[in-house]
Order: C-alpha cells, then sequence, then structure tokens
C-alpha cells in the first residue's frame, strides 16, 4: 500500500496533489521537495506537505516518488534519485508528453532494477505556483498512466487505485498514443491562444483601444495563454514531431479559410461556418469512448442571483453527482447551461426533480 509519498515539485500539480493525498486514510505523509523555499513555505502553510527535505533525504524510505517539475528537468531528476531509493519504491511523473521520457527513463530504471510509470493528470490552471493548489483539481479530470511491455503490472494497479481515490478517471495509454492525442487537444490550444495575444500585442502597440474592447470571446480563447512558459517550451520542444503535424493540419485548414474569405466564397464559407458550429455544438463533456458515458442535461436558466446554485443544490440535496458543468450561452434575460452527469439513472432523476421544481430541462 502507498502510504508515505514524496512530491518533487511543489507547484500547481505537486501542491494540489498534496493536499488531495491529506483526505486519504491510507496516506501517513507527504513529503515536500523544490528548490524554491517560499515554495516549500507556501505547501507546508495550505497544508499541501507535511515536511520538507532535500531531494536525498526526501526519497528515502517512500513508497512513491511524483516527480512534478517542468517536462525539461524529469530525466536528469530521475536519474539522481534514482540512487537514494528502495527497489519497491514507484516513480511517476506528471509531465505533458511521454513518449521521449519513457523511452529514456524504461531504458535508466532497467538497468537499476527500479519502477517507473509515466503519468500526465490533464487538468490544470493557468495559475503558476502552490498558491493556485486545489485538492478537488484531480475530481472527474483525465489522468493519464502510460503502459509499456516493461511496465510493472502492481505497481501499475496500486497507482492507479490510489489515483482514483482523489476522484480521477484513470485512463491507461501507449506513450505515443497519447503524445498523438495531446498534441491536436492540448498543445495546438496553446499554441493557437499564443499566437493570438501575439497579433493583439502587435496591433495594440499603435491602438490602444484594441485591448480595452477584447470581448468575452478572446478571453476565454486566449485564457491558456497565461500558463507557465517553461512548462509549455519544454511540452512543445519534447513533443515537437506530434505538435508540428497538429500544426501543419491548423495551417491548412486556416489557409483553406482564407483563401474562402479572399473569394468571397459565401456559401462554401457558410457551410464551414455551420459544420464547425454543429461539431462544437455535439462535442461532448467527457469524450466518449476513451471514459464512461457521461450522461447530459440542458437547462435554461432566468437571469438572477444564485440560479446556478439552486440547480446544483437541488440535485446535491438528492446526492446526485454533477461531473462537470458548462455555460452554453449568455444572454440579457438569462441562459442555458449543461450539466453532465456519470449515469442514466442520475440523469432521469436528476431530469424530473428540475422539472419539478420549474426548470426548463431535457436530456441529451
Amino acid at each position: 500500500m502507498i502510504s508515505k509519498i514524496a512530491v518533487v515539485g511543489v507547484g500547481l500539480i505537486g501542491s494540489s496533489l498534496g493536499l488531495a493525498f491529506q483526505d486519504l486514510e491510507q496516506v501517513e505523509e507527504v513529503v515536500g521537495i523544490d528548490q524554491n523555499p517560499s515554495h516549500l513555505q507556501q505547501a507546508l502553510e495550505l497544508g499541501a506537505i507535511n515536511s520538507t527535505a532535500s531531494l536525498k533525504e526526501g526519497v528515502q524510505g517512500v513508497d512513491l516518488v511524483i516527480v512534478a517539475t517542468p517536462v525539461g528537468t524529469i530525466i536528469d531528476l530521475i536519474e539522481e534519485i534514482i540512487l537514494y531509493l528502495d527497489q519497491e519504491t514507484i516513480i511517476t511523473d506528471v509531465g505533458s508528453t511521454k513518449s521521449s521520457l519513457v523511452e529514456q527513463l524504461e531504458a535508466t530504471v532497467a538497468g537499476k532494477d527500479q519502477i517507473y510509470i509515466a503519468g500526465h493528470p490533464m487538468t490544470g490552471s493557468e495559475v503558476v505556483g502552490p498558491g493556485g493548489a486545489d485538492k478537488y483539481l484531480f475530481e472527474n479530470a483525465i489522468y493519464v498512466l502510460a503502459e509499456t511491455e516493461q511496465t510493472d503490472q502492481t505497481a501499475l494497479i496500486a497507482l492507479k487505485a490510489l489515483l482514483e481515490k482523489l476522484g480521477a478517471q484513470v485512463l491507461v495509454l501507449d506513450p505515443k498514443r497519447h503524445d498523438q492525442v495531446v498534441a491536436l487537444t492540448s498543445h495546438l490550444p496553446h499554441l493557437v491562444a499564443v499566437n493570438l495575444m501575439q497579433v493583439i500585442d502587435q496591433f495594440a502597440q499603435s491602438d490602444k483601444l484594441i485591448t480595452s474592447l477584447t470581448a468575452g470571446g478572446f478571453r476565454d480563447t486566449t485564457r491558456i495563454a497565461a500558463g507557465d512558459p517553461t512548462m509549455w517550451k519544454d511540452i512543445f520542444v519534447y513533443n515537437q514531431a506530434e505538435v508540428l503535424t497538429a500544426i501543419e493540419a491548423f495551417e491548412a485548414k486556416l489557409k483553406q479559410l482564407k483563401e474562402l474569405i479572399v473569394e468571397q466564397s459565401e456559401e462554401e464559407l457558410l457551410e464551414q461556418l455551420s459544420q464547425a458550429r454543429k461539431s462544437r455544438l455535439q462535442l461532448p463533456m467527457k469524450k466518449k469512448g476513451l471514459l464512461p458515458t457521461n450522461y447530459e442535461l440542458i437547462i435554461t436558466l432566468k437571469d438572477e442571483p444564485n440560479a446556478i446554485g439552486r440547480v446544483a443544490s437541488i440535485l446535491g440535496e438528492e446526492g446526485i453527482n454533477i461531473q462537470d458543468i458548462e455555460v452554453l450561452k449568455v444572454r440579457e434575460d438569462g441562459g442555458t447551461l449543461r450539466l453532465s452527469l456519470s449515469q442514466e439513472e442520475e440523469q432521469i432523476k436528476a431530469c424530473r426533480l428540475l422539472q419539478e421544481a420549474g426548470y426548463k430541462v431535457f436530456k441529451k
């Protein structure tokens, strides 16, 4: 059983994991390790870690070491800590790219008879450091564990069970398959957000009104550009091939749209826009096929204080857990809300409860 954990890097993810582990009875101690003394102090004050230690001292005698640092530092750190670990200690990381890490580190740990299981919690925030830590960050979030022919199955089962106790939806994937998917769904969107910000910055140099009039859509689209630059630099370097493939596909589609605008091909442009709208509206809040099917409700709300809170209270009082929530549309007189539930029975019950409470709601 995993009861003593060392977290190397107590930033957003490391401290969030530490906070979440504190609620588990099986976890007796979380040791924090970081080169930044202020991060360690913050993590202690938050209760994310129980103690601090040097790298050498902190990883000795623990059941699990989580390396929660930027991708570019993970290999060197793991190669160093292997010197001090017990053979049964599980090593994992939280890096957003997997193939190159797994290839190098599996060869390293095999030579030292150690256990390494690559990981990637697909959740986070643009907030940097332990100040943004949230113990609920992993609830209903996909947490990828990479599996290869060399993976220790006993350790994989133990780590998977631990993460599921945090509320995470653990998905076991081949490292290359992971990198292909996240290049499209995570890495490309970040590049797009960065590029949008650079365009705005360029034009704002001569017209300050531009930044004053950035609408909600622009802010939503560029929010992730505020993420940790060091972390994202490493991601793009270590997942270079897959990121470049995603960029090329994006460039081709953007060029196609540009040509339609240049040629004023109204019918084709309308078709492209309509198809994109249809695809976005049909997009599940969680990826079906990768995780258990989610059951959704669409609710129309009035524009009044605590409108969303009352919906959550009605369901919460009946023990119905909302896996995810999304505001689809905001109008002057109210808005439209989409709720995601994990079971069909909960969807049916929630629909009935909300209709009885006077809400306009339908199942999707």
